[in-house]
């Protein structure tokens, strides 16, 4: 996701990315297939930075279509090193808005790492709130090969306003991880190669249908 660019972006970018299979927090929403994503991101002045990303949703055979989000936020310098940043998300689905949400954030930035902690009052339209804890590690290896870490946990609260779709079968909350390596070629093309991993609690509907743990390989260019 476009949250995690580094510190130094430029002022306007575009991106685009193909996975054999996409997938958010642990979660694949293409159904164990392959996903292209199309980013644009902006940075103004004094740490404010914001964008858009557009993918497509596949969570079952009855339910897919485009997937928008729109982000923004500022980064503010603690001390050399060490930022904070906070910033707000929206979804939006394309033929699907009852799973529309928002969603906020506030974390650490740090050389090759960042932690955040995401709020959800309304979680895919569900009526659960929800908390997201996540922790990423980019570390340089040999050049141009770096070594990626992820781990996350979700959390849910509420009951969910669908009755005859529970969200937590497996218990309200999930962990989520993924390790892996990434190329670097040139200025603006970096291929990614991680094996994913999600529990089976958590408030995600389309969860039991795809994969707990998979490879995946990833291909990123700037446009």
């Amino acid at each position: 996701m476009l949250l995690l660019t580094g510190a130094a972006r430029a002022d306007v970018g575009a991106t685009l990315s193909v996975q054999t299979d996409a997938r958010e927090r642990g979660v694949s929403y293409t159904g164990n297939r392959p996903g292209v994503q199309l980013g644009l991101g902006w940075d103004g002045a004094a740490g404010w930075y914001g964008g858009l990303s557009l993918a497509r949703v596949r969570f079952d055979a009855d339910r897919r279509g485009a997937w928008l989000r729109a982000y923004g936020g500022r980064v503010l310098e603690l001390k050399l090193g060490l930022d904070a940043e906070a910033g707000l998300v929206l979804h939006r689905y394309e033929g699907l808005s009852r799973y529309d949400f928002a969603e906020g954030y506030v974390g650490l930035l740090g050389e090759g790492w960042s932690v955040r902690l995401h709020h959800a009052p309304d979680y895919y339209g569900s009526g659960q709130r929800t908390v997201y804890a996540e922790a990423n590690l980019r570390w340089p290896a040999v050049a141009p090969v770096a070594a990626l870490a992820h781990v996350g946990l979700l959390h849910s609260r509420g009951a969910s306003r669908w009755a005859s779709q529970p969200y937590n079968p497996r218990g309200a909350t999930r962990v989520d991880a993924r390790a892996g390596a990434s190329w670097q070629w040139g200025e603006g093309l970096e291929v990614q190669l991680s094996w994913v991993s999600a529990g089976r609690g958590g408030p995600v509907m389309w969860a039991s249908a795809t994969r707990r743990s998979t490879v995946v390989l990833s291909l990123s260019t700037a446009l």
